[in-house]
């Protein structure tokens, strides 16, 4: 089992991938359990949650998150063609909830797989799992080498001067094309388990930028699947004795000072 508040990162090192789940009113490192090589997180009904994102490297990194199978900045199903977020080096970014401008977001909330919104938009398919992929950026070209250098001819080589202004001008070079300009039924029945709502509008502040990846396909993927605890009990993950041990005392006994007798005065 991983412990709790250990974030996730891929293989290569891109990036790290971090579920918090708000408790007491604030976010906290959810819970993490791996079973069968794979990673869930417990989550309650109404709770509000975020996916924390750091870029690991020292250049720029586009991520493109996914709740339950939806593209968290569109609303529809989640694609590796979707443009998504740029993260620059060695930064973090928190996303609170489904973007509705480049001011808002509809925070996360868990709620049961009926009032999620994948199920009101009638794609309850992929209800319970978290997903992102990350890009690198494309390295800019080489600058071209010099060119090579000649040395003049000797004085006695030289053709004469001319006077200024004299002469036939020196044939141009002709004009550089111009460059091409850039292109640009019924809901099925929704499984038991827990969702995610379009909660209420929240501040989350992005701009535009522009970044060229440098491959097609994700550099690094992640994945997380959240379900309250009674689903993952029966997955067969041991949660209660994971929570004993966690908050097992080393000194039991340590617990304060000598209790009085009975019918001690001081």
């Amino acid at each position: 089992m991983r412990e709790r508040g250990i974030a996730m990162r891929d293989l290569k090192g891109i990036v790290e991938v971090e579920l918090l789940v708000e408790e007491n009113g604030a976010l906290a490192p959810a819970r993490e359990y791996v079973h069968r090589d794979t990673t869930y997180v417990e989550g309650r009904s109404g709770q509000r949650y975020a996916l924390r994102v750091r870029n690991l490297t020292g250049g720029r990194v586009e991520v493109v998150p996914s709740v339950d199978g939806l593209d968290v900045q569109r609303g529809q199903d989640a694609s590796f063609d979707l443009r998504g977020l740029v993260i620059g080096p060695h930064d973090a970014f928190d996303f609170t909830g489904f973007r509705i401008s480049h001011t808002e977001v509809a925070t996360f909330r868990f709620g049961s797989i009926e009032q999620s919104y994948a199920a009101k938009i009638g794609k309850p398919r992929n209800v319970g799992v978290i997903g992102l992929a990350a890009f690198q950026e494309l390295a800019p070209p080489p600058p071209p080498p010099p060119p090579p250098f000649t040395p003049p001819p000797p004085a006695a080589m030289r053709p004469p001067a001319r006077a200024p202004g004299y002469g036939p001008p020196a044939p141009g070079a002709p004009p550089a094309p111009d460059a091409p300009a850039p292109g640009y039924g019924p809901a099925p029945a929704a499984p038991q388990g827990l969702g995610t709502t379009f909660g209420e509008r929240r501040e989350s502040r992005i701009t535009s930028t522009q970044f060229d990846r440098a491959t097609p396909t994700p550099a690094a993927v992640l994945v997380i699947r959240y379900e309250q605890r009674e689903g993952l009990r029966a997955l067969g993950i041991d949660v209660d004795g994971l929570y004993q041990r966690e908050t097992a005392s080393p000194f039991p006994a340590e617990t304060g000072f000598a209790k009085p007798p009975p019918g001690w005065k001081g």
